[in-house]
């Protein structure tokens, strides 16, 4: 709303009549200047408090173990406990959301809990990256600069003013230093069995306009049903008794974006399958047959139903359909890719860009994934991404390492912060170093094992690896059960791998 002034050329009047007409018009003045003038006061709202989505202690000592799962944090100065390289700072992350686009004096106040007071000045920074990891000090955010200090450290929650570094919705990290006191002081983490003292960032905002939200008008996306690829020379199929088919809503192309470039700083790209041919490229992969195994409880199938490139994107389908594999009978088919005897790599970076078919309601059972094994078939396994369905597990993507199926192994599900792995197509990255394995999903590291982490790291993961690409249906996660929907497509824009 724009202010409006008053301006009148007032006639010639005299004595007191002048005297009352100005009082007057002063009075009916101030009167409308204040009514047009009340709009533009802010509404106040209630504070937004968001928990933290990972924390961490990034540490010099290697002691110190895995710190993104501990239920502290801790922070201490360059000499601490005597050790010359004892330094410790907590790091802590949040996904800022529920800011509305005419949010006014956003302020943001950065809340940790300490068990006991110290005469400790610790500084909260703003920082660049993440929290999620085991804080190895190699791999820690970037500090930016001093958002606000606390002089004393106080028994309970502290505060810090970081309001500088909230300038809307998205991700924001941020560190705690500890200037002096050279010994350890105890935060309260994320993990932490008590919910009431766990780190928290407090928003709160005025709204200039008073006017009703609306969110947009949305339109549906128009569908359009993918080719059905040509089918080439037969070969061997299991017996199959096709029950009628579901009802199904033609899938959508990816929306047209600029795909993620091929040329990455300091690595060089080796291999990759764009997906531009008609059909699947067996010079790269090989597609298992007639293959039952005792983890899942669909058959993988070599048909072009199953596995089929259109449109730049390859689409593995699971399909609700009676099939024999393997001397079994089995009520599902579903398809595997690899890469056994044609690409294996020692180290790289092993890059897809896919959509899960995973939604809240109808996935139980579903469950694709983009994974690396030994040639040797030994130990070791490195899984990219997993990405089960079902109600409690759409919504996140696994990462994992095996040492071998006893199971010897460590894995991490991520929450996507906002938004899910089926709600459109997502990156997922793997960084496997000599010594060190970084996961990324859309450009975000979210997990990281090392030496320090993992005992057996290097005897496990110091040989070459073929890629794996499935769609298994069924095993240890669940089957589905009636509200699945079949025909599932998990789609994939590319796989790329990259080495130094």
């Amino acid at each position: 709303m724009s202010r409006h002034g008053i301006h009148r050329a007032l006639p010639a009047i005299s004595g007191r009549r002048k005297a009352i007409v100005l009082s007057v018009l002063s009075v009916t003045a101030v009167g409308g200047i204040t009514a047009t003038m009340m709009p533009l006061i802010a509404a106040e709202v209630p504070p937004i408090t968001l928990s933290a989505v990972a924390d961490t202690t990034v540490t010099q000592v290697p002691q110190d173990g895995d710190n993104g799962i501990k239920t502290t944090l801790a922070s201490c100065p360059q000499l601490c406990d005597g050790n010359r390289n004892g330094r410790r700072d907590a790091v802590l992350e949040f996904q800022v959301r529920g800011l509305p686009a005419d949010a006014v004096d956003v302020k943001a106040s950065l809340r940790v809990y300490a068990w006991q007071q110290f005469s400790s000045r610790v500084r909260a920074h703003a920082a660049q990256g993440t929290a999620v990891g085991a804080g190895a000090w190699d791999y820690r955010p970037a500090l930016g600069p001093v958002l606000s200090a606390v002089d004393r450290v106080a028994q309970g929650y502290n505060e810090w003013d970081v309001s500088a570094a909230v300038t809307g919705n998205g991700p924001v990290t941020f560190a705690l230093t500890q200037e002096n006191w050279n010994t350890r002081i105890y935060w309260a983490s994320r993990e932490n069995a008590k919910a009431a003292i766990r780190p928290s960032l407090v928003l709160t905002y005025q709204r200039g306009d008073r006017s009703p939200t609306r969110p947009p008008a949305t339109t549906a996306a128009p569908t359009t049903a993918a080719p059905s690829p040509t089918r080439t020379s037969p070969s061997p199929k299991p017996t199959r008794t096709v029950s009628p088919p579901a009802p199904t809503t033609a899938t959508p192309r990816p929306t047209p974006t600029v795909r993620p470039g091929t040329d990455v700083p300091g690595w060089r790209l080796v291999w990759s399958d764009e997906f531009t041919g008609p059909t699947v490229d067996l010079k790269r992969w090989n597609l298992r047959d007639n293959e039952g195994r005792d983890i899942d409880k669909g058959c993988n199938v070599d048909d072009p139903d199953n596995t089929f490139v259109a449109d730049g994107v390859l689409t593995l389908r699971a399909q609700r359909e009676t099939a024999v594999c393997s001397s079994q009978t089995r009520q599902y088919t579903q398809s595997y890719l690899d890469t056994i005897g044609k690409a294996s790599f020692t180290y790289g970076r092993f890059e897809m860009r896919a959509k899960s078919p995973n939604g809240p309601t109808d996935s139980k059972g579903l469950w694709p994934a983009f994974w690396l094994r030994p040639d040797d078939g030994g130990k070791g396994e490195i899984d990219v991404v997993e990405l089960p369905g079902g109600a409690s597990l759409h919504g996140a993507a696994t990462q994992a390492i095996f040492y071998d199926y006893t199971p010897v192994k460590q894995d991490q599900r991520w929450d996507f912060p906002t938004g899910y792995p089926g709600d459109g197509f997502h990156t997922y990255t793997t960084e496997w170093e000599p010594g060190v394995i970084r996961w990324y999903i859309d450009g975000r590291q979210v997990w990281q094992r090392d030496r320090s982490t993992t005992p057996w790291f290097d005897e496990a993961f110091n040989k070459p690896f073929n890629l794996r690409l499935n769609f298994q249906v069924g095993g240890w996660l669940g089957d589905p059960d009636a509200a699945t929907r079949f025909p599932a497509d998990f789609r994939v824009d590319y796989v790329r791998v990259w080495q130094r």
